[in-house]
């Protein structure tokens, strides 16, 4: 068997640098959007002793950030194309950083809410969307899952210590303007960390044992195949479909549950610290999942990893309807929402790449990249619609949502000759 389709993380040095390179763009990405919801909009409304209502809106403005991140995600897979991921990665993260200053330091709340709209629209398609993901599948062609699964840890390692770090700040303007300087920071460092293919520093997909000229060979190889994958094409493809709205629909799921996952344990009677320190718990737990996920992806294929995904969060879910405040049912529901925060972050791009191939992966992102945008976007807008308070109808709407990606994923197929065909 080939070494590939083993679930060894035998990345080679270049293959790893790469992965710790996605990880600290998944933790951005975090940072600017879904796990800071948990603090900034209460730290922000009384710093700047702004309307309370101005924390609803926080939820609402984010979700209208991912909704149009729709057409971000078409023109940034584009420009992704034409020019580079590496060039997408410095300009994003520069992006980033400025809207974070101007998030900081605005005493203005429509440009404040103006804000974050932007800081949600450049991370979900650059810090998470178009480069770490493209790189994954690039690099990883056949260990795409395992590789995810240690790159995404980021995401659940940002919801351990995000609000931690930014409470022991305690002035939100100053956490953010360090924020801003990271992110421009890390945008002019990616520049030269990021290698577009393994073969561009001579290493190989996969770290496999061939030599220079197989390598190359197949890269031209698949490189044409990727050509072959015109718009029409994709759009005719049923798994684009399935793909963007089954999976997008879990996505939404696991957004609506971690944005607001300190605000329901408040909800029930559990005091701030503890909510927070569970949240931690949670976090520590999806790094965890991260591996397990990216394993499970890479030993049963990326379509049994999604659909156990899919049942893993239906529990979830009503652990926090049913959340009656006692410490049995706050620790079970602990474990089952935090183990599937960093399940999401490999198996949409993941089963992208199974099935559009590791070039594809790219051209299909432009259609199913908003698609799964559109719907992880409706979390928030859900939440910020139906209203903070009211938590548990939020939650029946992601159940039935949920319920609904299951059977959508079941119709998935995996094409003749993809890599996940060759595990055991």
């Amino acid at each position: 068997m080939n070494s590939s389709n083993t679930t060894k993380s035998n990345f080679g040095k270049w293959g790893w640098s790469m992965i710790i390179y996605c990880a600290i763009s998944f933790y951005l990405a975090a940072v600017l959007s879904t796990d800071t919801l948990n603090w900034f909009p209460t730290a922000f409304t009384q710093f700047r002793g702004w309307d309370p209502s101005v924390v609803d809106l926080c939820n609402t403005m984010a979700g209208i950030g991912g909704w149009l991140g729709i057409i971000g995600a078409i023109v940034f897979s584009v420009l992704a194309v034409k020019i580079g991921i590496k060039y997408m990665a410095l300009f994003g993260n520069i992006i980033s950083g400025i809207a974070c200053f101007v998030f900081a330091i605005t005493q203005n709340v429509t440009v404040f809410l103006i804000m974050i709209v932007v800081m949600v629209f450049i991370s979900g398609n650059v810090q998470v969307n178009i480069v770490p993901n493209t790189l994954m599948n690039v690099w990883f062609p056949k260990k795409k899952g395992l590789a995810l699964g240690w790159a995404s840890m980021g995401l659940p390692l940002c919801t351990a210590t995000i609000v931690l770090l930014f409470s022991a700040i305690g002035n939100p303007q100053t956490a953010y303007i360090i924020v801003g300087i990271l992110c421009i920071v890390f945008g002019i460092i990616s520049f030269f960390w990021i290698k577009n293919t393994p073969e561009e520093v001579g290493a190989t997909p996969d770290n496999e044992p061939i030599n220079a000229e197989e390598a190359k060979a197949h890269l031209l190889m698949q490189e044409e195949e990727a050509k072959k994958m015109t718009l029409g094409v994709i759009m005719k493809n049923r798994n684009t479909w399935l793909i963007g709205i089954g999976l997008g629909l879990l996505w939404m799921t696991t957004l609506g549950l971690v944005s607001n996952f300190v605000v329901r344990q408040i909800m029930v009677g559990i005091p701030q610290g503890t909510a927070i320190m569970m949240l931690t718990i949670a976090a520590v737990a999806g790094i965890i999942g991260s591996y397990i996920w990216g394993w499970l992806d890479q030993k049963f294929n990326t379509k049994r990893a999604s659909l156990i995904y899919g049942v893993w969060y239906l529990v979830a879910l009503l652990l926090m309807i049913f959340h009656n405040g006692s410490v049995w049912m706050n620790i079970l529901a602990t474990i089952f929402v935090g183990f599937g925060i960093g399940g999401i972050g490999n198996l949409i791009p993941s089963m992208i790449g199974t099935c559009f191939g590791r070039f594809g992966f790219l051209r299909a992102n432009k259609v199913i990249a908003p698609l799964n945008t559109a719907l992880r976007s409706s979390g928030l807008l859900i939440i910020g619609l139906i209203g903070v308070a009211n938590l548990q109808l939020s939650y029946w709407v992601f159940f039935a949502g949920s319920v609904i990606a299951i059977i959508l994923i079941a119709f998935i197929k995996i094409p003749e000759g993809a890599d996940t065909s060759k595990r055991n």
